[in-house]
């Protein structure tokens, strides 16, 4: 721009030269000239200046080094000895939280003493302030603070964004030192509106971070209580096990017992014993073993995470071996609706026959007075199903909802686990169990199966 002057310059001198422009009317035009140049001068220096401090601020979150580096340009822009930024809080009350003194390079506690009725007035009113003689200026009178710091010339502007005042920018000058003008009030005004919107930022950013702790911290406690309630009812829950286990595997003991007693005295008799008798007894023995299997593979299926071994299963053929597995009353008739011709799925099929060992004998359990299980089978969407249904007592709406808990039951026999088993092996296996009942009619369970299982 000062080469651009200079060309000017010469130009004009040459058209006085050759009698252009008479003597006066060249010297007004070069004062003309040197005026708009020093103005413009100054606006491209301003905005360099601002441009620079955007770039800066936008560059900083963090709250207290943002505030230094406010500042710190503050004083350089506008040329003031000591500058403070103060932010507000949500009583209307302000707190300086960055101070520069421009010979020293800090402000030391001593010297933070400014114009605070001044800076108060801003605060209040959102209005910037300048004066150039403070110790001159009837709208302020002369505090301790003035008078012990010879201040003379003071601006102040709000920091306002977005409608929030954030707070305010106060510089000043000592009396041996210039005084400020409004060409720097608007400067320091610009500033304060970039300032302003990356304060705002910097303490939402703060904000979110004490928000983020605290979450943190609440998220610890959490999993630390839910580890304690975890805790809880994992002992609750082996404490109702044990309970239960202890008390079914007492009673076919204790008939075992019994049994082996009686056989003891027939067999030491030197007549020889009544084979009924003793065929009666061994078949007490044999049940007993069977429920106290069923007891023992119920609960090593409930703890076990056993990894399942797929292969190709026929659940036709799983279905028909679970029947004839399972001892059947007299009074119980079983029916098979198999699929003809059903299409093999993926799955363990120690796993699945142990699904259907447990939902025939509720079956046949649901059935005292006798009845008849039909077992189905079929396709359905992509999947097979296999329906166990009774005619035995039914089950009450209350209960069904809480039929796969474990160590829930309405029998009088039995732990509880051998539904929350099977609910587990068909999940294991991507697959979903249902359940519909009518008291006094029956009960229908059914299994739906993918046929291709992944994984």
């Amino acid at each position: 721009m000062e080469d651009a002057f200079q060309v000017l310059s010469q130009e004009i001198y040459r058209l006085y030269r050759e009698g252009a422009l008479p003597s006066l009317d060249l010297s007004h035009r070069l004062a003309a000239i040197r005026t708009e140049f020093d103005r413009l001068e100054r606006q491209r220096k301003e905005l360099a200046s601002l441009y620079e401090v955007a770039q800066e601020l936008s560059s900083v979150t963090e709250l207290n080094a943002l505030l230094q580096s406010i500042i710190d340009r503050a004083i350089i822009l506008v040329g003031a000895e000591r500058g403070f930024v103060v932010l507000s809080n949500t009583q209307g009350e302000y707190e300086i939280k960055a101070s520069r003194d421009f010979a020293t390079g800090q402000v030391e506690d001593k010297d933070r003493a400014f114009s605070s009725s001044l800076v108060g007035r801003v605060i209040r009113s959102q209005q910037p302030i300048l004066t150039t003689n403070v110790q001159e200026d009837d709208r302020f009178e002369l505090t301790q603070s003035i008078l012990v710091q010879n201040i003379r010339s003071v601006l102040a502007v709000p920091l306002v964004a977005s409608g929030e005042l954030q707070g305010a920018v106060y510089v000043d000058t000592r009396l041996s030192v210039r005084h400020f003008s409004e060409d720097e009030l608007g400067a320091l005004q610009a500033m304060a509106s970039q300032a302003a919107m990356a304060i705002r930022n910097a303490r939402l950013y703060e904000d979110l971070k004490h928000s983020n702790a605290q979450l943190r911290e609440a998220l610890d406690q959490l999993r630390e209580t839910q580890g304690q309630l975890v805790q809880a009812e994992r002992l609750a829950a082996v404490g109702q096990l044990a309970a239960s286990v202890a008390h079914e595997l007492r009673n076919p003991l204790m008939v075992m017992r019994n049994a082996l007693y009686f056989l003891d005295r027939l067999t030491s008799r030197p007549e020889p014993p009544d084979m009924e008798v003793l065929k009666r007894y061994f078949g007490k023995l044999d049940g007993e073993i069977d429920r106290q299997t069923k007891i023992i593979n119920d609960l090593l299926f409930f703890s076990r995470n056993r990894p399942r071994k797929l292969a190709e299963v026929d659940l036709n053929a799983v279905l028909q071996e679970t029947i004839t597995r399972i001892a059947m009353p007299d009074s119980v008739v079983v029916r098979q609706q198999l699929a003809p011709a059903l299409q093999p799925i993926r799955g363990d099929p120690e796993q699945l026959q142990q699904v259907f060992i447990n939902l025939i004998t509720n079956a046949v359990q649901a059935m005292p007075d006798g009845g008849t299980v039909t077992v189905i089978t079929r396709l359905e969407d992509g999947s097979v199903a296999v329906d166990v249904a009774d005619t035995g007592t039914g089950i009450s709406p209350e209960h069904l909802k809480r039929l796969f808990e474990p160590f829930f039951t309405t029998k009088e026999k039995g732990i509880g686990l051998g539904l929350a088993v099977t609910h587990g092996l068909v999940q294991g296996h991507r697959g979903t169990i249902d359940v519909t009942s009518t008291v006094g009619k029956g009960t229908t369970f059914t299994v739906r199966l993918p046929l291709d299982l992944i994984g």
